[in-house]
């Protein structure tokens, strides 16, 4: 099934210049960007993009990180858009991602922020409905 997704180059790894080895590698696996821009997420973008986990431990410390640098944004389409970026980013915690994912081969050593939070280098959306939310806050 045709899918359009969101996905998120983090600040980490914008300031690493990763953004053509991760668009690189979302073209590779099939999967084609229809948009995609450099932006300076604002904390209510930030808080409306991450307000599912108000009130975790984690969040101050996430709106901090996400805010604290130029991230990079796309729009993605392709079969099952959704689960085929889940799979080619690999785990969440770059710790267990496998070789060949975009965490597990990109990771850096350290990957905690001086906020606490994991440096996990992308974000894509869990599912669909997901997806049209995040797209909304950073594509009209």
């Amino acid at each position: 099934m045709l899918e359009t997704t969101f996905c998120m180059v983090k600040p980490d790894a914008v300031s690493r210049g990763l953004v053509p080895e991760v668009e690189k590698r979302i073209s590779v696996s099939g999967l084609h960007i229809i948009e995609g821009k450099q932006v300076n997420i604002s904390l209510e973008k930030a808080k409306t993009l991450y307000a599912v986990h108000v009130g975790k431990s984690f969040y101050d410390g996430l709106l901090k990180f996400i805010t604290s640098g130029p991230a990079y944004v796309m729009k993605i389409q392709g079969e099952n858009a959704v689960l085929h970026l889940r799979s080619i980013m690999g785990a969440t915690d770059p710790r267990s991602a496998e070789s060949g994912t975009i965490r597990g081969d990109l990771k850096e050593e350290n990957i905690f922020t001086e906020y606490g939070t994991m440096k996990n280098i992308i974000h894509g959306s869990d599912s669909v409905g997901n997806a049209k939310y995040e797209l909304s806050i950073f594509f009209s």
